[in-house]
């Protein structure tokens, strides 16, 4: 594993970057910490919804720090314009001096990978560009499962997440382990119940052969005994099925050292539901059914 990228470098160079935002100053302030991070950044400025339309549908770029209000049409209203033309940013970051609950929800439907407070944190921009080249980096993924059903509802999801992972799927524990024996793997999602050799078994395995892969472990039932079996086998997380999108989210960001975005600790983050308990952690209430 001591080939995988380190999440904390500057990214990739040559990164196209969008900056649109009504006021002149601000779109200095970004483009300067952005050029502070990659220098060899090609950086698109706008200052109406037109031009950033424009600019996303001729240069597609890969990050965009799209300010709430533009001339013309507002941030928002030019992605959604955007969206339906067929173009998209992969990674959206939304700017705006304050975070309403209405704005998650907006950030929410446009895809949106961050809300970006003012005034700007050059660190917290940073980590914004830094997590953008982790998740344009190949990411091997180990998805072993013997429900063909399971497989594809977690598949599905992380077709879905952002990141540039390359998924293996195993249907069995003794096709798991051989996968995970040669050690390319970042992440490992584990089905409790695999044929053959179970997920707390397969674990097990992992931290006997000294693996750098951060493991998730999946249930169907209670998760309690498995998160106190788990804590001896180096497992990271256990998922109950089924599960909220935004809990394998939180899973890979913890897997590639990423800080969480905003958006995702607001989702994350106590009374809200999850399917995802941290080994180690106090389990949450019980859901309802």
């Amino acid at each position: 594993m001591s080939d995988m990228p380190d999440p904390s470098r500057a990214p990739v160079p040559g990164a196209v970057v969008l900056v649109a935002d009504d006021d002149a100053r601000r779109r200095s302030t970004l483009v300067e910490t952005v050029l502070r991070f990659d220098p060899a950044a090609a950086i698109l400025e706008a200052r109406t919804g037109e031009e950033v339309i424009a600019h996303i549908t001729a240069r597609r770029p890969t990050i965009g720090f799209v300010g709430m209000k533009l001339d013309g049409l507002s941030g928002p209203e030019a992605i959604a314009v955007a969206r339906k033309r067929g173009v998209t940013i992969p990674c959206l970051v939304l700017v705006a001096p304050r975070v309403f609950p209405q704005w998650q929800e907006l950030a929410q439907s446009l895809n949106a990978y961050e809300v970006l407070k003012t005034p700007l944190d050059p660190d917290h921009i940073g980590s914004l560009l830094a997590a953008n080249a982790r998740r344009t980096t190949p990411t091997p993924l180990l998805l072993a499962s013997s429900s063909d059903a399971a497989r594809t509802a977690v598949g599905r999801v992380l077709d879905r997440c952002g990141f540039a992972l390359e998924v293996d799927e195993a249907d069995s524990g003794r096709h798991a382990l051989k996968l995970l024996r040669t050690g390319g793997y970042r992440l490992a999602f584990i089905d409790t119940n695999l044929e053959g050799l179970d997920g707390l078994e397969l674990a097990c395995q992992v931290q006997t052969l000294n693996l750098a892969t951060h493991v998730t472990v999946m249930t169907t039932g209670d998760p309690e005994p498995i998160v106190n079996a788990a804590r001896f086998f180096g497992v990271d997380f256990v998922m109950t099925m089924p599960f909220y999108a935004r809990d394998i989210d939180l899973a890979i960001h913890h897997a590639l050292d990423l800080r969480r975005p905003y958006l995702l600790h607001a989702l994350t983050a106590p009374p809200a539901p999850t399917a995802l308990v941290r080994v180690g952690a106090p389990l949450p209430a019980r859901r309802s059914a």
